[in-house]
């Protein structure tokens, strides 16, 4: 809350990127709307830092949609429906990391 109340919570995500994010980096913005500014900020510099972004929406996408280079769009005009289809992407996403980055499977079928 410190960046919040010290310089804004516009920059509350950007800087915290700042001095840490690289080219070989991914950033992945996470907004209902697609225009939480304090997210598009945070993008916009990863962009300029040379990260790859993701940018997972809903509603119409926002700027967020546009200005993301991989764009995960949930068609959907409702926050609350949107943030739990989000949440199940957020498992799916640290699955596939955890098994990547970890070499250990995290999903794993019924016997």
């Amino acid at each position: 809350m410190a960046i919040a109340n010290d310089i804004g919570y516009d920059a509350i995500f950007e800087f915290q990127l700042r001095g840490k994010v690289k080219s070989e980096d991914l950033v992945i913005g996470i907004s209902g709307s697609g225009n939480s500014a304090n997210v598009l900020n945070a993008i916009e510099f990863a962009k300029k830092e040379g990260a790859l972004t993701a940018g997972l929406t809903g509603y119409d996408g926002g700027k967020l949609r546009k200005i993301a280079d991989i764009s995960v769009h949930v068609p959907v005009m409702s926050m609350q429906v949107t943030e739990d289809i989000h949440i199940i992407f957020d498992h799916l996403m640290m699955a596939i990391f955890y098994k990547k980055l970890c070499g250990k499977e995290h999903l794993k079928r019924a016997v």
